[in-house]
């Protein structure tokens, strides 16, 4: 049998030292993504059309509130505009006046995204969306228009104080920065074990959901994720002030295991 062993060292804020972590090896994980020739292959309607496909916005950018769409144009496509507002300013706009109207907005107040024309690619990088956006790309070929959309929510988060982590697959408690989110029961532990690492935690209706996110690097074995959608138990839940979530660590080379790690929120007070 394999094993994979974290070497004893300290991470950033937390109280104790790391100590050896045995647990078998289930066998490697596969990290799936979007390829970079995805979306190269809009198809041959007869009309100008547009495909797209969002991305993370990549190194120095928020992707609370950034974020980056490929568009794929096919041959029937001479141009192509985008337009990002809020989503409920596109649907007032859209009831008053019509799509058509609609259309003819994104063209004459977007912007025309640069290297489309005839069956091409591009990528469009968006910046500091606060809140739920309609992101609009309208293909154009002469009086031909059709529109392609995409929605994003930026996050606005407010700091509520400082709470506690516990991570047991560390063994120790971090105190860090707690935030929540404006538009949703999102709570997110910033920086809790290593510095431009935060973990979020995403409740609803008393279920808590952690999605794949970075939470630290192990020299060993490179980035360590962390879900509670995979392994076993899975879930959560919230009460008292406490989130509560059976966390599953895993690397490029296998897993550590799931935790039922806890955060506390800050008090009220």
């Amino acid at each position: 049998m394999q094993y994979i062993t974290i070497k004893k060292y300290t991470m950033k804020k937390m109280n104790t030292y790391i100590y050896a972590l045995f647990v078998g090896l289930f066998g490697a994980v596969a990290m799936t993504s979007c390829s970079a020739d995805e979306g190269t292959e809009p198809g041959g309607d007869s009309r100008p059309r547009v495909s797209l496909f969002q991305y993370e916005p990549g190194e120095g950018y928020n992707a609370d509130n950034d974020l980056r769409i490929r568009v794929a144009a096919n041959k029937q496509t001479t141009e192509a505009y985008w337009l990002a507002e809020p989503a409920s300013d596109k649907e007032t706009s859209i009831a008053s006046d019509g799509e058509e109207a609609y259309l003819d907005k994104v063209v004459k107040e977007g912007t025309k995204i640069e290297g489309i024309s005839g069956e091409s690619q591009a990528d469009v990088t968006i910046t500091g969306i606060v809140g739920e956006y309609a992101i609009t790309v309208v293909a154009v070929n002469g009086g031909s228009k059709t529109a392609s959309e995409l929605r994003f929510t930026g996050v606005e988060w407010t700091l509520m104080g400082q709470g506690q982590l516990t991570c047991q697959v560390l063994g120790g408690v971090a105190t860090c920065n707690v935030y929540k989110a404006g538009h949703a029961e999102w709570y997110k532990a910033e920086e809790p074990i290593e510095e431009g690492k935060d973990i979020v935690f995403k409740v609803e209706n008393g279920q808590v959901t952690v999605e794949d996110q970075p939470i630290f690097s192990d020299p060993n074995y490179g980035v360590v994720y962390v879900n509670n959608m995979s392994g076993s138990p899975t879930g959560g839940s919230i009460g008292n002030g406490v989130v509560t979530a059976n966390l599953y660590y895993y690397c490029s080379a296998g897993n550590f295991g799931t935790f039922a790690e806890t955060l506390t929120l800050p008090s009220a007070e």
